[in-house]
């Protein structure tokens, strides 16, 4: 189990460092644009179109299980405050896991709409004929990772007791997502 834990926590260390490389093309193409557009006055055509509909979604969703991983996502526990350790950890694993449900089916219909409008060969019409499949695609692989993600938290909630030592991997506490 481990081995697979890992194994996941390098993909995700991929696709965020996917996603930080991802923004800074957008920062580079946008400024590219900018430059040339009152400098030259010949903006670049393509940008826009690339920026909002690719890259923007890719930086969005990659990210996602990574930032999840790092604590950075924002937990509510008025109702865990009131709780010992143990069923403070169970109630987290619940949430966990509803999150981890709803996000799976995110990224089930995600995936189905991506084949699909890779199959159909749908474009979005502009100065280029961009292919929609392009774009949709990061969603299922970020929710899907994410939902693993997840779930990988809901049994270590459940598995192993609240230490407060730091994790070896993010350097935080175990009980900065209390």
């Amino acid at each position: 189990m481990k081995v697979l834990i890992r194994i996941h926590a390098g993909a995700e260390r991929a696709l965020f460092m996917l996603a930080a490389a991802t923004l800074v093309v957008m920062m580079a193409l946008v400024s590219a644009d900018v430059a040339a557009r009152y400098l030259l006055n010949a903006p670049l055509a393509f940008q826009f179109e690339l920026t909002t509909n690719y890259l923007m979604v890719m930086v969005a969703t990659i990210a996602l299980p990574w930032c999840e991983r790092r604590g950075a996502f924002i937990r509510l526990s008025v109702v865990g405050r009131l709780l010992g350790p143990r069923r403070r950890r169970v109630l987290h694993a619940a949430g966990a896991l509803t999150a981890a449900a709803i996000i799976a089916a995110i990224a089930w219909y995600s995936g189905w709409r991506t084949v699909d409008k890779y199959q159909s060969g749908d474009a979005i019409l502009g100065v280029i004929d961009w292919p929609v499949w392009v774009s949709l695609v990061w969603v299922p692989i970020g929710c899907g990772m994410l939902a693993l993600r997840l779930l990988v938290r809901a049994a270590t909630d459940i598995v192993e007791p609240e230490s407060g030592e730091p994790d070896a991997e993010t350097g935080a506490s175990s009980e900065a997502h209390s």
